[in-house]
């Protein structure tokens, strides 16, 4: 096995296509756990059935007809008439141009292909440093993978099972950022080449606008369609192709049909290295599974990596490494099936991650010694390699600089995201099989049931209250005080909780020793002899914190409305019991549905203004009733 192993290694030197390596890889490994051989084709198969697959296609094509297109002419002369005035604008336009041309082609090199032809001469022309110019277009050619609907990000969520939509939005303000800090530095530049400003014309910016007509559209409507729910990500895959081809074929006629086989055989190269590697990674990343290694590198590295700050670092490091000598499909298709697990124990949540990945390989792009896109400029500006290595430094700098700030201000990518809610139903089951079930309701109330299944299900539970100071949550017994250390996991699917002291009045006479009170709760922490618990939430999906407020009865002198775990609220006015279901978002708007009518479309819906005037006071109002209420105590755990 130890010379196949060596052979697969020599194949890889030899250049051997990525693919074929992770295939034998993947062949080797199953058939030395004795799964067999026949595993594999099984596991590749298992591509047919991964969701949205087919909107990496279709995105990749609508990207190349833009880049076969002169819709990157018409962009450049957009965004100089609207910044060409400005400081560094050239520069900066420049920077914009190359994120929104790579956000919708996918592919950096493209760009520097596409618009470094004329953006190079244009920079030199205005009197910026060659060194600067070369390093400046090289490495804006990766800026836009941020940006959607950028393919990068689209491979990230396949392979992730991740939220698309989200990673969509997660990617923008952090791209923003990259941008800002390009320009402010490509305004100090501009100053130290002592470039000229050009004024600002109305007449120029209203031709630009008007010769970009048919562009300048496309990524509103695109963005509008998918944030309204009018189009699934696949949906928005097909729209883009067709809006592209029609605008490019028909209005603009940049591209005439008898290039489409062309444009089709160059996109479908790259979707199908994109596929085949993609399916050959899904058998290895289910060996990977089978055989946990994930946990068992978590395992290996927890007692020297102590905290999530410190392995992000190492993590950036290793990205970055993986960016030079990888594409960044192939990057994201190998490696983040076996970082996942492993950011998932240190509590990285998965749409920051993706933003993390991203962002390491686009700076890997231009890192040396074998960042792709110094080969790619190098090609294309017929300058030699070293040159482009010290033209990217200062780019290189300025990237990692921002890197530090995206990966330890998470804000930056999850600013959309609602926290998630202690308030759950939180369960723990030992080896033995006992169980500790906790509902964290609003309102400092929780219910907690403890023993085997049949005492969860039929037993009596205990009704007490609780208090979180920070990160600590302190549970009140008729015996004492329980005190936690607490994380929330996962947005909301685990809760980690750490045993610091049990203060027990009970406890403390002569009718039970340490010894017995010690023995009666042993199997609660007997998995972990530390003290430290998850407990796995049984809502799916979990609650955030807006939501989580609600959990609790609420009541004044003749009505009342409980709100349940399960989406189901129980509403009493004037002596009249109603079920609705409830949805609250973040607009302090809260909307019941009856629960008899919910499939009809003619379902009774009421919508109410809601607020908190403290946690134990909540006032529901609209235009045709107000309704206030206060916090009653209620011992259900549903």
């Amino acid at each position: 096995m130890i010379i196949i192993m060596l052979l697969i290694i020599l194949i890889a030197i030899l250049g051997a296509p990525l693919f074929t390596i992770i295939g034998l890889t993947a062949i080797v490994n199953f058939v030395k756990s004795g799964y067999g051989i026949i595993v594999v084709p099984q596991e590749i198969a298992g591509i047919a059935s991964m969701p949205l697959l087919h909107s990496i296609p279709l995105f990749t094509f609508a990207g190349y007809l833009l880049a076969h297109s002169k819709a990157s002419t018409r962009l450049v002369r957009v965004t100089k008439a609207a910044l060409g005035w400005m400081p560094g604008g050239l520069a900066i336009v420049t920077i914009l141009a190359c994120s929104i041309f790579t956000a919708f082609t996918g592919a950096s090199g493209v760009t520097i292909v596409a618009l470094g032809g004329f953006l190079l001469p244009a920079l030199l022309s205005e009197k910026y440093g060659e060194r600067y110019s070369l390093g400046l277009v090289t490495s804006s050619g990766s800026f836009g993978l941020l940006f959607p609907p950028s393919l990068p990000i689209i491979i990230f969520g396949v392979v992730a099972a991740a939220s698309i939509d989200k990673l969509f939005i997660a990617g923008i303000v952090p791209g923003v950022f990259l941008i800002i800090v390009l320009s402010l530095h490509a305004m100090l530049m501009s100053k130290r080449f002592k470039v000229e400003k050009t004024k600002f014309l109305w007449k120029e910016l209203g031709r630009a606008f008007w010769d970009a007509k048919w562009e300048i559209p496309f990524p509103i409507l695109l963005f509008a369609g998918i944030y309204s729910g009018k189009l699934a990500i696949s949906d928005a895959a097909s729209f883009a192709v067709v809006y592209i081809l029609v605008v490019e074929l028909l209005l603009t006629k940049d591209i005439k049909i008898k290039d489409l086989p062309k444009i089709m055989k160059e996109s479908m190269l790259l979707v199908g290295a994109i596929l085949i590697i993609l399916s050959v990674s899904l058998a290895a990343t289910n060996y990977i599974i089978d055989a946990q290694i994930p946990q068992k590198i978590f395992e290996m590295i927890q007692g020297f990596i102590t905290n999530k700050w410190v392995f992000l670092i190492l993590l950036n490091i290793f990205l970055l490494i993986v960016g030079c000598i990888m594409d960044i499909f192939s990057a994201l298709i190998v490696v983040v099936p076996l970082i996942l697990p492993i950011a998932a124990a240190y509590n990285i949540n998965l749409i920051h991650l993706g933003i993390i990945f991203l962002a390491n390989l686009q700076i890997g792009y231009i890192t040396p010694p074998i960042g792709m896109n110094l080969f790619i400029a190098s090609i294309r500006f017929n300058k030699p390699v070293l040159t482009l290595y010290k033209s990217a430094l200062i780019f290189i700098g300025l990237l990692l600089a921002s890197l530090i700030v995206i990966t330890y201000v998470p804000k930056l990518s999850i600013w959309f995201l609602e926290e998630p809610s202690i308030v759950g139903q939180w369960e723990y089951q030992d080896k033995t099989g006992n169980i500790d079930k906790i509902s964290i309701k609003a309102c400092g109330r929780y219910v907690r049931r403890q023993g085997n299944f049949m005492d969860i299900m039929m037993g009596e539970s205990y009704y007490g209250e609780y208090k979180i100071n920070k990160n600590i949550l302190t549970f009140y017994t008729d015996d004492g005080e329980e005190e936690y250390k607490y994380e929330i996991f996962n947005g909301g699917k685990r809760l980690l909780m750490e045993k610091l002291s049990i203060e027990s009045d009970e406890y403390e006479d002569d009718e039970y020793s340490n010894e017995e009170y010690e023995e009666e709760f042993e199997w609660i922490d007997e998995e972990e002899e530390s003290g430290r618990i998850f407990y796995k939430n049984i809502l799916s999906p979990p609650m955030g914190v807006n939501t989580g407020k609600f959990i609790s009865k609420w009541g004044n002198n003749e009505d009342s409305i409980e709100f349940h775990f399960n989406g189901l609220s129980t509403w009493i006015i004037n002596g009249q019991k109603s079920e609705y279901r409830y949805k609250i978002n973040n607009r302090r708007k809260i909307t019941f549905i009856d629960f008899s009518y919910e499939n009809n479309e003619y379902a009774h819906e009421r919508i109410f203004y809601y607020k908190f005037s403290d946690p134990y006071h909540l006032t529901l109002k609209n235009k045709d009733d107000t309704y206030t209420y206060t916090f009653i105590d209620s011992s259900s755990d549903n």
